[in-house]
């Protein structure tokens, strides 16, 4: 067989990531070796623990423990879970950009969080910082928003490749690469399928993004452009999706990004969707050995 016979592309989609590391478990569970994985925002970090650990178990562990660490508990559960209320600052910000100060605010300023604290988590999840050191290869992608190009990262620092990858426009600053501004690798391609192509006999993708389209009830400018965003986004990929052999769509209707308390029923979606059809996914891996 092909060294690098299969490949996984994760997508971004912010909590919604733990999708992934349910689908991983289950392909793990199932005995489907992924040889090359891909990934963007959320679906770079996990792909990144599983190139370093080849084992999504561990990967839920270490996610467990940075939940209940300092780190968290000092820093970050302040801007992710407000349990005291009924959102998290996140969802708070989602909730008001009508508001004239966020507004205001977005004329001086290109970003909300620097990504200091999402340094310190990915030292906590990543022991390793070289790509190669991973036990299988790895390419993160990120989004020049200067130019519209994406850019593939598979050597070097891992780290810096997965903070460029994470930075959602708006939301994280942006980061600086000589004249260019990197942002957040889902802009440009959600799934990232075609870094494996040409490298990977059978493809599967992952994709968490799916949406549950609701009726906008007198809607404002920002309502209008973020669901404009969002169908630019479903259409972009579908399109990337069917360069995959195999597309697995964890349900994740209904859950915004920031909504990190919700992480254990996306860990089980993302099993669900994997054993529903395991059956075929088995059954094309298996004709696509055959025909090598």
């Amino acid at each position: 067989m092909n060294k690098n016979f299969l490949g996984i592309a994760l997508g971004g989609g912010g909590v919604r990531g733990a999708a992934h590391v349910g689908v991983l478990q289950e392909l793990d569970r199932a005995g489907i070796k992924i040889d090359t994985i891909s990934g963007v925002s959320a679906g770079a970090v996990i792909g990144a623990m599983y190139a370093y650990s080849l084992d999504a178990k561990w990967i839920e562990k270490k996610f467990r423990q940075i939940w209940s660490s300092h780190i968290m508990k000092n820093n970050l559960q302040k801007y992710l879970i407000n349990p005291n209320a009924n959102q998290s600052f996140f969802n708070r910000i989602n909730t008001s950009f009508n508001n004239l100060t966020l507004a205001f605010m977005g004329l001086f300023r290109n970003y909300i969080f620097d990504s200091k604290y999402l340094i310190k988590i990915l030292d906590e999840l990543i022991p390793e910082s070289s790509f190669e050191k991973m036990k299988i290869p790895l390419k993160v992608i990120a989004t020049n928003i200067s130019t519209g190009e994406d850019i593939v990262y598979d050597s070097g620092d891992v780290k810096d490749a997965i903070i460029k990858s994470c930075a959602i426009p708006g939301v994280f600053k942006p980061i600086n690469n000589g004249n260019n501004l990197l942002v957040d690798g889902g802009v440009g391609m959600p799934v990232p399928v075609e870094p494996l192509l040409g490298i990977c006999q059978f493809i599967i993708a992952v994709d968490i993004g799916c949406y549950q389209f609701q009726k906008l009830k007198n809607p404002n400018i920002t309502d209008l452009k973020t669901r404009a965003s969002i169908i630019t986004s479903n259409r972009l990929k579908k399109i990337l999706s069917s360069h995959a052999d195999y597309i697995i769509r964890p349900d994740t209707r209904g859950f915004h990004w920031s909504r990190f308390e919700k992480a254990e029923t996306l860990l089980d979606s993302g099993k669900l969707a994997v054993l529903e059809d395991l059956g075929m996914l088995r059954e094309k891996i298996d004709n696509n050995i055959t025909l090598t």
